[in-house]
Formats: C-alpha cells, structure tokens, sequence
C-alpha cells in the first residue's frame, strides 16, 4: 500500500485583538516580513509562515465565534535553535520587543536540552527549545524544514 504524502502544514495564523500591536512585536523581534496589509501580515520562519489576522476576521473567515478569553495557554508554537545559547539569546530579543517571559530558560523537563516560554503581548505562547542531539522531533522538524535529506523512520507497516 503507498503512503500518502504528508500535507505541507507550515502557516499558522493568529487570530489577534490588537492587530497594529502585534505586527510591531512581531516586527521589533526582526522576522523577515513577506507580506502586510492592514489586516494580514505575514513573517517568515525557517519553514514555516507566521500569520497575523484580526480575531473577527478570522472568526467571520471560519463561520465561528472568536475566542475572547485571556486566561491560560491554549497553545504554543516551538521555535527550535541551533544550540542551548540560542534560548537564553531569543528570550533576550523577546523581552526587549516587548513580550513577557513566562518560563526563564532552564534545563528542560521532558525531554534532553533547554527551553524557555515566552508570550507576545497578546499571550499567544512561544516555546523556546533547543534538544539535544538524537531527538527525534527535532529531527522530524529538520525533515519538515527541509534541512536534512535523512529518510523518516518507518514507524507503520
């Protein structure tokens, strides 16, 4: 039986309140920008796209009610760096954006490496992590990324 192939799932789009806001957070921290309009913005990460969309819009776009509460994470997108530095260093640029730190960089708990969360002024949360070597999501992540050319293990039959 052929595998089908994986979906490319590599934009993830915010639903925000104060979209002026966050585009400058997202602009402050320095994110290549591909795209802006005043409703849409669009930076660009290693492999992925960030997208910022007023939450009523993105609502009206989904035929859904928008999300109005601010209590408590309801996700968090990974950005995953080159080396145990590289945390501490990003949580140092999201500070001085504006963002707020909700978990200083430590060794991390669930895994081999170090981590950190951060949040933009709207609470959308940001882990930071680096693992290390072995990791098997971070080696799916490089795949997905593009940035190795070793085969995914064959976990089905």
């Amino acid at each position: 039986m052929e595998q089908a192939e994986s979906p490319l799932a590599n934009i993830i789009t915010l639903g925000v309140r104060d979209f002026a806001t966050e585009r400058e957070f997202y602009q402050r921290l320095r994110w290549p920008q591909v795209f802006d309009s005043e409703e849409f913005a669009v930076f660009e990460l290693r492999g992925a796209l960030l997208a910022l969309f007023p939450i009523d819009q993105l609502a009206v776009d989904a035929r859904v009610q928008p999300e109005s509460g601010r209590n408590g994470i309801r996700f968090s997108v990974i950005i995953s760096v080159e080396n145990a530095r590289q945390v501490d260093e990003m949580v140092r640029v999201f500070r001085e954006a504006g963002g707020s730190v909700t978990k200083d960089p430590v060794d991390a708990e669930f895994f081999d490496g170090r981590s950190a969360y951060v949040a933009d002024p709207e609470g959308n949360y940001w882990e930071i992590a680096w693992a290390a070597p072995g990791n098997a999501v971070v080696a799916a992540a490089r795949r997905a990324a593009g940035l190795t050319r070793e085969p995914a293990p064959r976990t089905f039959s």
